[in-house]
């Protein structure tokens, strides 16, 4: 199993890590959040790229030091995958290249859009290990939970394209598609790595407290501004993750 580790936090090992976004639009809301978030017991925050309404690679350097130890995951969500912008691909891999020499940590790449130009996409996400970035691919459905085959094909995509922690995000309609994504989970994390499984929404908040169990590493949390169906306040998910 690949060891996946960033400012000393490993994923995968105990517990999943808590992640809580960061949703403002401007650098001096952004960095006040975030020393709000250092208060909790989360570990790690994302900043959510696509809320941010000021210059991306001018702030982030701010951003990074308010954090301190504590992992930023830089996160441009689409609107195809519930994100609040669009942006066309040239743009959207060199503002991450541009992170990247920022001294970004982590960053999360959309599956679609690394599909769209593959080859491309696998040298970017060389070049990104190369300067010791944590690469995240993401896939988000918003509107069903795919067959348990499907899930695992998705996973395994992320994996040849060297993903280190793949990520999958799914709306259920009932509590079999919950379980539909925890046994895709389980089956691939006995060969593969440390990875990300989201069951969207009300029916799958189980799995944003208890999926470490089928090898997820993450989960998220909200402080105030939720970025997603389903996300429990961060006082809230660590009482019910230490409660087992």
């Amino acid at each position: 199993m690949r060891r996946v580790e960033v400012n000393g936090l490993v994923f995968g090992e105990g517990q999943m890590k808590i992640c809580i976004p960061v949703c403002e639009k401007t650098k001096e809301a952004a960095v006040k959040e975030i020393r709000e978030i250092k208060k909790t017991k989360a570990q790690m925050v994302e900043w959510r790229l696509d809320y941010f309404e000021e210059d991306i690679v001018g702030a982030a350097k701010e951003i990074f030091a308010a954090a301190g130890h504590m992992p930023v995951l830089c996160t441009f969500r689409t609107k195809a995958e519930g994100g609040e912008k669009d942006i066309d691909l040239e743009s959207y891999f060199a503002m991450y290249a541009d992170l990247a020499e920022c001294g970004a940590k982590m960053v999360d790449l959309e599956l679609n859009l690394c599909g769209a130009v593959e080859a491309y996409s696998m040298q970017f996400i060389s070049y990104l290990h190369s300067l010791g970035v944590v690469v995240v691919i993401s896939y988000h459905n918003f509107e069903e939970t795919p067959s348990r085959e499907t899930l695992k094909q998705t996973y395994e995509l992320m994996h040849l394209l060297d993903a280190d922690l793949p990520k999958i995000a799914v709306m259920p309609k009932d509590q079999r598609d919950v379980m539909t994504l925890f046994t895709a989970m389980a089956e691939v994390s006995e060969t593969c790595w440390p990875l990300i499984g989201i069951s969207m929404g009300g029916i799958g908040r189980v799995s944003r407290v208890r999926a470490s169990i089928f090898g997820c590493a993450i989960t998220f949390a909200t402080r105030e501004k939720a970025s997603a169906p389903g996300q429990i306040d961060v006082e809230t998910l660590v009482r019910l993750m230490e409660n087992g």
